[in-house]
Order: C-alpha cells, then sequence, then structure tokens
C-alpha cells in the first residue's frame, strides 16, 4: 500500500510555463482570487488562495510537489521511503525514540506530522554541523 497523496510536476511545455509565470505575476499572497462555475462567482477563502500562490510560486521554480495530509499515519517502510532511509535504519530512529509512533499489534504507525518534524530538525542539525566544520576548516586553514 502506498501513501495517499497527490504529485504535481511542472509543466515540460513552454507554454504552460509561461501561463504559470504570467498567473505569478497576477496572483498575490493574501489577494482575493474569484472563480467562475457554472456561469456565478465564487471566491475562493484566503487558505486555498495562499495555497495556490505557493504551488504557483514552486512549479514557476520547476520543481515538483507532494500534498500529504499531515495526520496520515505511514507504515514503517512509507515512512522510510519519505526520508529516503532503509526500513530497518528507520525502525532504529523509532525504538531509540527520535519520532513518535503508535503499535497496532506488531505494526508502527508513524504520523506525518511527526515525521516531518524530525526531518525539519533533521535538517537544521545537518546545517549547524556543516557550519561548524566550515567554521572549523577556515580556522585551521584548510581552504586556500
Amino acid at each position: 500500500m502506498s501513501v495517499q497523496r497527490f504529485i504535481i510536476q511542472p509543466p515540460k511545455d513552454e507554454n504552460e510555463r509561461k501561463e504559470i509565470a504570467e498567473f505569478e505575476d497576477i496572483v498575490s499572497p493574501v489577494g482575493e482570487i474569484a472563480i467562475m462555475s457554472n456561469g456565478q462567482e465564487l471566491k475562493m477563502p484566503s487558505i486555498i488562495s495562499q495555497t495556490l500562490f505557493e504551488i504557483v510560486k514552486i512549479l514557476n521554480r520547476g520543481d515538483s510537489i507532494t500534498l500529504i495530509p499531515m495526520d496520515k499515519e505511514l507504515t514503517t517502510q512509507q515512512a522510510a521511503d519519505l526520508l529516503n532511509v532503509s526500513r530497518p535504519y528507520f525502525t532504529k530512529l523509532l525504538e531509540k525514540g527520535e519520532i513518535p509512533f503508535r503499535k497496532t499489534g506488531t505494526h508502527r504507525k508513524i504520523l506525518m506530522q511527526d515525521l516531518i518534524i524530525y526531518k525539519s530538525k533533521r535538517e537544521e542539525d545537518r546545517k549547524i554541523k556543516l557550519n561548524e566544520l566550515s567554521t572549523l576548516s577556515q580556522d585551521l586553514n584548510l581552504y586556500d
């Protein structure tokens, strides 16, 4: 069973790329957006227009987007795949208490939001360690 997610790829067609760039120029992150449906004008709720603006910005950069509900429960394999690590390594992270989980029988379930928190913390820790390494290398005159 795969994670229920929606993947949005940036357009390959030059005309679609231009349309997205033009759309980004027109839409603002706090502006009101109205759409026509069955001849009736509907105003988008601000959370949807803000999300749409962010999606357009990301697509305009040429990046893909994956949408996964934050309260989605994942298996260890699904979570490991999202972190791009092996399932045994991921299981060790769970057993060490790095990421919260719950057990259903013998299976572990991980909330997407807990996985995102762990991933963000891991990325922040990496940045800090890289900065420390860079500073140490400069202090030891290892750069030319």
